[in-house]
């Protein structure tokens, strides 16, 4: 079985093709969507053309299949998603919601965390993936 990412709300699967996709809105108010590698750490990702975002624009994301935010509350810049491994077991991954911004964490259940990418050190807060 392949890794599967769903929605944290309707627990659609929002992956196909090596690709996460994701329902965005930027602060500029247009909208698309972005494809974003599956591989945690790898950050090749593309959008639509009718979303116009650069490096550093924060983005809105969204469940493609039942539109729910999936930004996280009360963090800023922060969104989250499931994912399902090979073994059925579940985490969390929770990515930037800047464009550009290589930033993710994987959270298991047991609230282990790996983190990965560049910008990781301004999380120093231990307890800010505890936040549902």
């Amino acid at each position: 079985m392949k890794v599967t990412y769903l929605c944290p709300h309707c627990r659609s699967a929002i992956n196909a093709d090596n690709n996460i996709i994701l329902s965005a809105k930027c602060s500029k108010n247009n909208r698309g969507l972005i494809l974003l590698h599956e591989e945690i750490g790898n950050y090749t990702s593309t959008h639509s053309s009718t979303l116009q975002v650069e490096d550093g624009d924060t983005v809105d994301f969204f469940c493609p299949v039942c539109h729910e935010s999936l930004n996280v509350p009360f963090k800023d810049n922060l969104a989250r998603y499931t994912r399902v491994d090979e073994d059925l077991k579940e985490s969390f991954i929770i990515i930037s919601r800047k464009y550009g911004e290589k930033i993710t964490f994987k959270v298991s259940d047991k609230k282990k965390v790996e983190s990965y990418g560049e910008k990781i050190s301004r999380f120093i807060d231990p307890d800010w993936f505890l936040v549902k």
